[in-house]
């Protein structure tokens, strides 16, 4: 694998990952799961899908929730064409971990701790860089391709998977942890994302979105997915600043959460935050 040159092309569009991004290399390599852990909005569905596009693999993505099935991630048998040729290739229905381990691709599995244990151990068998394959019943053993590679995401303020993650899965993975980034390199990636010419907006836009997460308001605040979208409503027009508060508003209030003995609005406090990075003075119509 020429890791300097995929290095560089995941550089296209993503900034300051180098050494996730060579780890996460090296590990595929070696037939290493990931594990990439980190806060809504880190960037850990970017590194993923970047580093799949760079190798030009296949991705294959699963969710995770409580109802996600073994069935689901392997595959099924269509009951009509089962009645029609029996089991085997031409009525089994593959799951993305099948396709990902017969095209030699990503499996992406996010949200991991979502997902019940159950479903979880359906994959081990399919990271074990020894044994790479999984059984499906009344069919066959499928072993991977090469250029097989699994990568999960997981959230650590919100384990709320339906069972703890198996200790074996824990085991057959490095784990890499991302966290938001701030200041200069948060406005080069809202740069990068929106190709935004205008310096003093794109500081704007990632500095309320990095006060949502330090405000005393807020129990929770927005990510850097925050800063895009408001910088890309922004850009370009001549808002006057009752629509810069709407905008901010529009883009904000699902996005944070205030503390339980908060009595005003989330409008009211994000308006607040508005006044000491966007305005002068209060908002004029």
């Amino acid at each position: 694998m020429q890791v300097q040159k995929i290095l560089a092309e995941c550089k296209k569009n993503l900034i300051d990952l180098d050494k996730q991004i060579i780890l996460i290399l090296k590990s595929i390599e070696q037939n290493i799961s990931i594990i990439i852990d980190g806060e809504s909005g880190t960037g850990k569905t970017e590194l993923a899908k970047t580093v799949a596009l760079a190798l030009k693999r296949p991705f294959y993505r699963v969710d995770g929730d409580e109802n996600l099935t073994i069935t689901q991630l392997r595959g099924w048998f269509d009951p009509a064409l089962v009645i029609e040729s029996g089991f085997g290739e031409d009525s089994f229905i593959p799951g993305p971990l099948t396709l990902a381990m017969l095209n030699g691709g990503l499996f992406f599995f996010n949200e991991v701790n979502r997902a019940p244990s159950e479903s979880v151990n359906g994959t081990l068998s399919a990271m074990d860089s020894s044994e790479r394959s999984i059984e499906i019943p009344q069919y066959k053993s499928i072993r991977a391709e090469d250029g097989f590679y699994t990568i999960f995401t997981l959230n650590p303020s919100e384990y709320i998977g339906t069972n703890p993650l198996p200790e074996a899965f824990f085991d057959r993975c490095i784990r890499i942890s991302l966290t938001h980034k701030t200041g200069k390199i948060a406005e080069e990636i809202v740069k990068l994302r929106t190709e935004c010419t205008d310096n003093s907006l794109i500081r704007k836009c990632v500095q309320f979105a990095e006060e949502t997460r330090i405000s005393t308001f807020f129990e929770q605040g927005a990510s850097i997915r925050g800063a895009i979208q408001l910088t890309q409503i922004l850009m370009n027009e001549d808002w006057n600043d009752s629509q810069v508060l709407h905008a901010i508003n529009a883009v904000f209030s699902g996005k944070v959460k205030l503390q339980p003995d908060i009595s005003r609005s989330v409008e009211e406090c994000l308006e607040e935050i508005a006044y000491n990075i966007f305005f002068e003075a209060r908002p004029k119509n």
